[in-house]
């Protein structure tokens, strides 16, 4: 499931979201001057910092990196959880009680093999080479599928009502069986094993003929009088330990966990990651304020084997009468704006407030991400963008992967004398 692929690297992305721009200055507030102009010294687009981008940009960011890869994710796993759904349900209605019919057919017995015969019905052999190395903190290892051969046999499955029915196997067989016997062969070299046995209880998908075959000696029967069970041509034939519908009830399972890692990731990041842009644009109204006071601090920055240097912060605070009650409005802008209020050229200066707080503040027309928010998370949707289909292929059974590919930390075992 989502929650259980959880790991610290995106622990720590959603902590550098959380964190992100959240630095508080130091610096007293200055009284602004008086401010003489008839109109505003500069447009509403220059008041934003530089650590901001502006609001049309950050609507489309908020589209590109948030709405977009969770509606993607979420309908594509809303659409194969029904599907499996659906399978696993149609799966489980069969009833292996049912009388036989020609044509498509699903049947469910015990394994029975030819007299003189031995070995397994079906026989799947994995060829897989390990390799080890060193990781940053420890040594890892894998195994990965260099090869795949598929040994088969006609067999019988003796149904419910005793009646037996031939299975004629191809090479293309799906089975649906444990692979866990490990054949060590070499150092670096080993075999995994799917084996389908005497005695076991299988149901089985093919095309079904000879129901209707009647028999000219009476009491006794030929074997080429039993009906038999072929591959179609275009579906290859599923023989399958497992109980009906249960590959499709751990797909759909699966979808589902994603389903709900979506929606919980869609409702956090508004709520959490960028609270203020989300409260602006669904209760935010664009207000003029008068300056009255302007802030000023600078933050030294020093980058990975680079020299470091100081980043200027401005800050205004304006005040609005509303209702005869006194609104006063804090944000952080550009030099343009606190060089026009320090000059007197700016009577008013646009913000954007919501209805509810007059804390939730940004100054301009509109909710702004900051630079890194934006960054982090662009980097946050690729993320989801890879780590969705990777986990879909590697939560499938054995036998729907194309390759075998089995990971572990240290160094690859010893192989047992």
């Amino acid at each position: 499931m989502m929650a259980r692929r959880w790991n610290p690297v995106a622990a720590m992305l959603l902590t550098s979201l959380l964190l992100g721009g959240c630095e508080e200055p130091s610096a007293p507030w200055e009284p602004a001057p008086p401010q003489y102009a008839v109109s505003s010294g500069f447009d509403s687009g220059s008041s934003l910092p530089e650590s901001r981008i502006n609001p049309r940009a950050t609507a489309a960011m908020v589209f590109l990196f948030v709405v977009l890869p969770c509606g993607l994710i979420g309908a594509w796993s809303l659409f194969w959880w029904l599907e499996h759904r659906r399978r696993a349900a149609v799966e489980r209605a069969f009833d292996p009680r049912a009388p036989l019919a020609n044509g498509h057919a699903v049947i469910v017995g015990q394994v029975e093999l030819d007299e003189g015969t031995s070995g397994p019905a079906i026989a799947v052999s994995i060829q897989q080479r390990g390799r080890e190395w060193q990781g940053k903190n420890n040594w890892l290892h894998d195994w990965r599928e260099t090869s795949r051969t598929v040994r088969v046999q006609p067999f019988w499955v003796r149904l419910l009502s005793g009646q037996r029915v031939r299975v004629e196997p191809d090479e293309r067989v799906a089975l649906h069986d444990d692979l866990s016997r490990i054949k060590r062969t070499e150092f670096f070299e080993r075999v995994r094993f799917a084996e389908l046995t005497a005695g076991e209880t299988v149901h089985v998908s093919g095309s079904l003929f000879g129901v209707d075959a009647q028999d000219a000696g009476g009491a006794y029967r030929t074997m080429a009088r039993d009906p038999v069970l072929r591959p179609s041509h275009l579906v290859p034939m599923v023989v399958s330990t497992e109980r009906p519908g249960e590959t499709s009830a751990k797909r759909a399972d699966f979808y589902r966990s994603w389903i709900v890692g979506i929606a919980v990731l869609a409702l956090a990041l508004p709520i959490i990651v960028f609270p203020t842009v989300t409260q602006l644009a669904l209760t935010g109204e664009t207000v003029s304020a008068v300056p009255v006071e302007t802030r000023h601090w600078q933050v030294y920055r020093k980058p990975k084997n680079q020299p470091g240097y100081f980043v200027q912060h401005y800050a205004l605070s304006s005040v609005r009468t509303v209702g005869g009650r006194r609104q006063l409005l804090t944000d952080e802008c550009s030099f343009t704006a606190w060089s026009c209020v320090l000059s007197g050229g700016c009577p008013t200066v646009s913000y954007t407030v919501s209805a509810l707080s007059d804390d939730v503040v940004q100054i301009g027309l509109g909710g702004q991400l900051s630079n890194l928010r934006a960054v982090l998370l662009a980097v946050l949707a690729l993320c989801l963008l890879l780590a969705f289909p990777i986990a879909a292929v590697n939560s499938r059974p054995w036998y729907l992967r194309r390759k075998i590919v089995d990971g572990g930390t240290g160094k690859l075992p010893r192989p047992e004398h």
